[in-house]
């Protein structure tokens, strides 16, 4: 026994000196993994302003493409009251910028402004159509354009009853009708679905109907390492349809960001008349803390998405805030994931779209659109100017190309006709 015991002790001291020095020497020749779009082209840049409450940022960003060929772009612009977080706006009514691309993304042109803020782009029957929110009263508005964006119609409140949140997340078309997610804020941060019936005037609200609000579940407990210290929210939701269900994919806060890569999963039913709104579950997925764009793609059945990242929710948040970082550490969004799935709920990583080593640099909010072989990620982006831009308050627009992009997934399709007593692939 003492023999072994010896030999034992032996061989693992120096299978640690061996890893120890192994690493060591390693260091210095890592070949770390590149981002697969960190090249971009700046759609939008803020200018810097000297007084400091007039600091302007740029955000909630969406894209199209036009049956003609035109890609459209949406951003819009914000102030940052300093010292208390409220987000205020620039230019009203005019504080959404609509610009246009000719030659596949390398240039852009402002053609017109909005006054809709946290708006969808879509298509219907070749009119460009914008649904959001009103700035001021955050009713649920929406504008047409029948000349590819160049001009808007008067914007339409299709419900004001209430104060309404959303973002530039997918407008589902299915069935003759156009769904998309919003929040009421009033109770607070309920989850609901309106839907437009497309063979109407989209412009007319009696086209429109909602869904009953659901409210996040509280249930959480058991994902933190300590008590709930704020209730849930969930917000952003993304309406997607998954093997003929309609599915709502939310982003979820939990305790201050401290439990990050949550969504909140709810499912709609529709029978043309009412349509029924339930929570199912939470759900494990990469960068659920923060607004994500889920886009289908029908050449691999597979949902895409870019999400944010958090490296270490549980750091040291003092030195970040020293910095002027924006909330706390499970707030970092320095790292686009692109990520994609079969059933929208499992994820697999597919690859860095871009990044920053800076933890005041981000890549967040992006919308996604598939452009043949390649896949457009337009960025809410924070990149170099002076403070107020941090994590949180960006100052650029920024369009990224993620070329042969199904090529970065695994073929997920099962073979069921394999026999038991068969080697798995790759054995002979």
């Amino acid at each position: 026994m003492k023999r072994h015991f010896f030999v034992s002790v032996f061989t693992f001291g120096f299978f640690v000196s061996a890893v120890s020095g192994g690493a060591s020497q390693r260091t210095n020749t890592v070949q770390w993994a590149k981002p697969l779009a960190q090249d971009s082209v700046t759609v939008h840049q803020v200018r810097e302003h000297g007084d400091p409450d007039k600091w302007i940022c740029v955000g909630s960003p969406d894209l199209t493409r036009l049956p003609n060929g035109r890609l459209i772009a949406s951003m819009e612009l914000w102030l940052q009251m300093p010292g208390n977080g409220i987000e205020g706006g620039i230019d009203y009514p005019n504080h959404c910028l609509i610009k246009a691309s000719d030659d596949d993304g390398k240039t852009w042109k402002q053609i017109s402004t909005t006054s809709v803020t946290w708006g969808s782009l879509f298509t219907v029957n070749e009119a460009l159509y914008f649904i959001g929110n009103n700035p001021h009263t955050r009713s649920i508005i929406i504008v047409r354009s029948v000349d590819g964006g160049q001009t808007w119609s008067e914007e339409v409140a299709l419900f004001d009853d209430s104060k309404y949140h959303g973002a530039p997340t997918p407008v589902l078309i299915k069935n003759g009708f156009a769904y998309r997610a919003f929040e009421d804020t009033n109770r607070p941060f309920s989850s609901l679905v309106v839907a437009g019936d497309l063979s109407k005037d989209l412009l007319d609200p009696a086209s429109w109907r909602m869904s009953n609000k659901v409210s996040a579940s509280q249930n959480v407990e058991a994902l933190m390492r300590g008590p709930l210290d704020k209730p849930v929210e969930w917000i952003e939701g993304n309406i997607i349809e998954v093997k003929n269900e309609m599915l709502v994919l939310l982003r979820t806060g939990i305790g201050l960001e401290r439990v990050t890569g949550i969504a909140g999963v709810c499912q709609l039913t529709d029978d043309g008349e009412n349509l029924n709104y339930r929570f199912l579950q939470y759900h494990a997925m990469p960068g659920g803390q923060n607004k994500f764009d889920i886009v289908y793609d029908p050449l691999t059945d597979f949902h895409w998405s870019c999400v944010v990242i958090v490296p270490d929710s549980y750091q040291d948040p003092e030195p970040l805030a020293a910095k002027g970082f924006k909330g706390p550490p499970g707030n970092m969004r320095r790292i686009l994931m692109l990520v994609y799935s079969r059933d929208a709920l499992n994820w697999f990583q597919a690859g860095c779209v871009a990044m920053s080593k800076n933890p005041m640099e981000s890549f967040h909010y992006s919308s996604q659109l598939i452009d043949g072989d390649d896949l457009l990620v337009l960025s809410r982006t924070s990149l170099g100017g002076e403070l107020p831009y941090n994590n949180h308050d960006s100052n650029q627009i920024t369009l990224h190309r993620v070329k042969d992009f199904r090529g970065l997934a695994l073929d997920l399709t099962p073979d069921f006709s394999y026999r038991a007593d068969e080697k798995p692939m790759g054995e002979e």
